[in-house]
């Protein structure tokens, strides 16, 4: 089977400029979007700029994050990285509920509206209440868990009481306006509370544990920083394959 020097220096060349954009992305995030047809070319684009950036996170994590960690807790950093035994309910929570629940909490909301901005926002409201960042992977088994339902009203109190403010025309475009202006540290802001939520996947949360956060959740942090670039410039649903395949990966190394 012979490959094509074109077609795979065409690729390169579309990853490079991938690249290239996603970084001075980070340097200025901008509030335009640039809607384009779901295509398959694109994803893979996307999906490859993702892997290299991930491989790097990888590399760090082994060789300077791990040690780092056993040298300041005097162990090695457990993580727990999957919840349940349930093979199906690992699929379903991880290729679908978590792409799909996490990227309408800390992505979908990236583009103003009152009606986004308050799922959103109510959303990290309950990934942020205690253990709430354990739930979109095992989230069928966490109906009879303490205290769920009562975490599940207050984040729905407070999205909806966002929506009813963002309803009343004067505010809407206040903050419209503001979140424009605001939008690159609305933008950190996002990737970062997305990332951090996910050292509740440490099994013992240490004060240790606690002060190297950044490190330890750097691959989601980078991941976040990542989809963020992605939702804004591609759309919403670019970003919900990125992280079923970013999710995807993981699975493939733990049941391989």
């Amino acid at each position: 089977m012979s490959s094509d020097p074109a077609a795979h220096k065409d690729t390169v060349m579309q990853v490079g400029i991938l690249l290239k954009d996603f970084l001075k992305f980070l340097l200025k995030p901008g509030y335009s979007l640039r809607e384009v047809p779901l295509r398959l070319r694109a994803v893979a684009g996307l999906f490859l700029v993702l892997s290299l950036l991930r491989l790097g996170t990888v590399i760090a994590d082994a060789w300077l994050i791990r040690p780092l960690a056993q040298l300041l807790t005097q162990q090695d950093l457990a993580r727990q990285t999957v919840y349940s035994t349930e093979f199906l309910e690992i699929i379903l929570g991880s290729l679908f509920m978590a792409p799909l629940i996490e990227e309408l909490a800390y992505r979908w909301g990236l583009r103003f509206s009152p009606v986004r901005t308050a799922v959103s926002l109510g959303l990290v409201v309950f990934y942020w209440l205690p253990f709430g960042g354990t739930y979109s992977t095992n989230i069928l088994q966490v109906l009879n868990q303490p205290g769920f339902y009562l975490m599940v009203i207050m984040a729905s109190v407070a999205g909806l009481t966002v929506y009813a403010l963002l309803k009343v025309p004067l505010l809407a475009i206040t903050f419209r306006h503001r979140w424009e202006q605001y939008f690159g540290t609305i933008f950190y802001v996002s990737s970062l509370l997305f990332g951090f939520m996910h050292i509740f996947n440490v099994k013992e949360l240490t004060g240790s544990v606690i002060l190297l956060a950044p490190f330890i959740t750097i691959q989601q942090v980078v991941f976040g920083l990542f989809n963020g670039y992605v939702r804004v410039r591609f759309g919403f649903l670019h970003a919900v394959l990125q992280h079923a395949l970013f999710n995807l990966v993981a699975l493939l190394l733990v049941y391989w």
